[in-house]
């Protein structure tokens, strides 16, 4: 936003995936990538970091969530698994510390 009331930061102050969602390829180039590798790239993606409740969404949701495989292990053994909320929460903690993303999920 702009003028009056806008909330004005600058760099330092913003994170570094909001910095990333202005990325335009000439950035890359003064980075020091070749034009012929810049210009293979068609698309610009950048990703945000998860948070908590997205960590837990996708321990629990899917259909292949972990949660639910390691229940369907233990099924197998006539036990059954149950995970709290301050376990689910835990986890996607340690996720977060670690800087892992979904893929720290596993460990």
């Amino acid at each position: 936003a702009m003028g009056f009331g806008a909330d004005v930061r600058d760099n330092d102050a913003r994170g570094i995936g909001e910095i990333f969602t202005d990325l335009e390829p000439e950035d890359l180039l003064k980075f020091g990538l070749i034009p012929e590798f810049v210009g293979r790239l068609p698309v610009l993606a950048t990703l945000e970091d998860l948070d908590e409740d997205a960590l837990v969404t996708i321990l629990t949701e899917p259909k292949n969530a972990l949660v639910k495989q390691y229940q369907r292990l233990f099924e197998l053994e006539d036990t059954q698994l149950t995970f709290t909320d301050d376990a689910l929460t835990a986890i996607a903690k340690r996720a977060i510390e670690r800087k892992t993303g979904a893929r720290g999920l596993r460990s």
